[in-house]
């Protein structure tokens, strides 16, 4: 397990680790057109961003940096076409909050993507990389000082498999009780690291795409009888069927058409309507 002394930040690699791990869905589900990349100047909607929000908002110059030139998946986070990039969670695409959120309501896009526990304490260094309320998804919050990612509402069959071990942390003496208790309840990562395991997640079809814009868990396999079960078993014959998880034999609109075919056949009343 990484001790937070062994860990560095790095700005580039971030980016990268995003940009990685947004490109690997678009080789299983995800369509090629919803990922958008900054242009070499950063994203102009946060290199200008208003400087109310961004006063509200209060981050760090680093977070809006690094906010400026990552990658984003296109969505505002409401809308029913929104792709999910991990089970029932969609990750913000910075690029539009700041150019469509009320300027003076910065406090409330950090409820919006860090969560209404870390939310309203949260530190200028951290940013959440998703969005929703906290009945939506999980909140990833990554830490431009620390380079740890902690995921919040991590599953416990993610959290205690020994693909990648998770950080030690420790808090800092200037770190207030209240964040120190929220960040011992939320299980963090290398920044690497995280997006290995979400990646993970897909390639070992613990997580199957059921369209180019929704993600469904397998569940328990100790249910085997259930129809969730049932399901998810269907669902990663017909992956495994088109090559998955080898991407030079995967299939990727061949097998997205299967499993539509055999959801409305099978399960029709859990096909998503999103495409």
């Amino acid at each position: 397990m990484p001790a937070l002394e062994d860990i560095t930040y790095d700005r580039d690699a971030t980016i990268a680790a995003v940009t990685g791990y947004y490109e690997f869905l678009t080789t299983m589900y995800l369509s090629e057109s919803k990922v958008a990349y900054p242009p070499a100047g950063g994203w102009p909607s946060i290199v200008n961003a208003d400087p109310v929000l961004l006063q509200s908002l209060g981050k760090s110059d680093e977070v809006i940096s690094l906010l400026a030139h990552l990658p984003y998946i296109r969505s505002q986070c409401d809308d029913s076409n929104d792709a999910e990039a991990t089970p029932g969670c969609v990750f913000a695409d910075w690029s539009e909050l700041m150019q469509s959120w009320d300027p003076t309501k910065g406090a409330d896009l950090r409820l919006f993507t860090e969560g209404m526990e870390l939310g309203p304490m949260s530190p200028p260094h951290v940013i959440g990389l998703t969005c929703g309320n906290d009945e939506y998804g999980s909140h990833l919050i990554l830490d431009t000082e620390l380079g740890i990612v902690h995921w919040e509402e991590c599953p416990s069959d993610v959290e205690n498999e020994d693909f990648r071990e998770g950080v030690d942390y420790e808090p800092e003496e200037d770190v207030s009780e209240e964040e120190a208790d929220w960040r011992y309840g939320a299980p963090a990562w290398t920044i690497p690291d995280l997006f290995e395991i979400l990646q993970h997640q897909f390639k070992v079809l613990h997580w199957i795409p059921i369209s180019h814009a929704t993600v469904r868990a397998a569940g328990d396999p100790g249910h085997e009888e259930s129809d969730e079960a049932g399901m998810a078993a269907m669902l990663q014959g017909i992956y495994r069927q088109h090559g998955w998880p080898n991407l030079a034999t995967y299939r990727k609109a061949e097998c997205l058409e299967a499993v539509r075919k055999a959801m409305a056949e099978r399960y029709p009343d859990s096909v998503c309507v999103r495409a």
